[in-house]
């Protein structure tokens, strides 16, 4: 009997969970043809068919689906191991984490400074992107956990608290924008700067409009809320930006925090990633978080640290 290690039980488990020979082979950081051959390898070690190869799509046999169930039980285990047993200091590997890009502006970079601090021999990799894009690369197993607006219901997925950010409508003086309190569908008068569809904030703002017969007249869309918040001061419209972010425009009476109702509740933000497998890792990364996050760093703050600088909207990177 050929020997059945880990390694062939990780390449069945995460087929199954991503239903991609591709899609496995880069979630466990290998290739497509070393992914097939442990699959190979397991199948002889077993005498068992695990894969249905008469299916269009990847398929597991039901013997595949039972090893599956045992897999799941034993990573899970050897994930209390980790946490339990193992010295963080000797730890090595990598570590994808996806971001939005408010969370990129605010405590990144402490996060950064205590994973370096626990875990000194993982390298980290850091991905900002939009949430509907980071989602999908956490389905896909392109990233190990995503720090987003949340939470996501879904059962494959654990959401960890992180902490709640208030927006509010901002606008710069020089549109003379009434200080009184405001509709929705007074903000008609001006457009309104979004941020695109694939976020979690845009979906939201269209159903606050549509639910009180407003337009949003002259939606302009951009990926970025750095830029969003540079084409408020600007002039170039109105937009929904997190309070904290803006304060020191707002004191410096270069922007204006308008008075709209209704008022929509603060966006929470979470620390999502896979509910089975080996996800020690990811858990250590949630835990850091809750620890660090703080949202109500003002815009003009920048952040610097060995490992990343922050610049404000505009400013070169260095």
């Amino acid at each position: 009997m050929s020997l059945m290690t880990l390694k062939h039980l990780e390449a069945l488990y995460w087929i199954s969970r991503l239903a991609s020979f591709t899609a496995a082979a880069e979630h466990l950081h290998s290739t497509q043809s070393a992914i097939s051959m442990r699959i190979r390898d397991l199948e002889s070690a077993l005498g068992q068919e695990l894969i249905d190869r008469t299916a269009r799509s990847v398929k597991l046999t039901p013997k595949g689906r039972e090893l599956v169930g045992y897999t799941e039980q034993i990573l899970t285990l050897i994930t209390e191991i980790k946490t339990r047993v193992a010295d963080p200091m000797i730890v090595t590997g990598e570590l994808r984490i996806g971001i939005t890009e408010y969370v990129a502006l605010t405590w990144l970079p402490n996060l950064v400074r205590a994973l370096n601090a626990q875990f000194p021999r993982v390298t980290l990799e850091l991905k900002v992107d939009l949430t509907v894009s980071l989602l999908e690369q956490l389905r896909q197993g392109q990233i190990d956990v995503a720090l987003l607006p949340g939470p996501i219901t879904q059962s494959e997925l654990d959401n960890v608290a992180l902490g709640p950010v208030e927006f509010g409508w901002m606008a710069s003086p020089a549109l003379n924008v009434p200080r009184t309190a405001l509709s929705p569908r007074d903000l008609d008068a001006w457009p309104i700067l979004s941020m695109a569809k694939a976020s979690s904030i845009h979906p939201t703002l269209q159903r606050w409009f549509e639910n009180s017969t407003a337009v949003g007249r002259g939606l302009n869309i951009s990926n970025s809320l750095s830029v969003l918040a540079s084409w408020t001061l600007a002039g170039l419209g109105v937009s929904y930006l997190p309070v904290d972010y803006c304060k020191s425009d707002i004191g410096a009476g270069r922007l204006q925090h308008l008075d709209v109702t209704p008022r929509l509740p603060p966006i929470e933000y979470y620390a999502v990633f896979q509910h089975q497998g080996d996800q020690w890792l990811a858990q250590a990364v949630a835990e850091l978080a809750v620890k660090v996050s703080r949202f109500g760093t003002p815009r003009d703050e920048t952040a610097v640290n060995d490992d990343l600088t922050m610049t404000r909207p505009g400013e070169a990177a260095p």
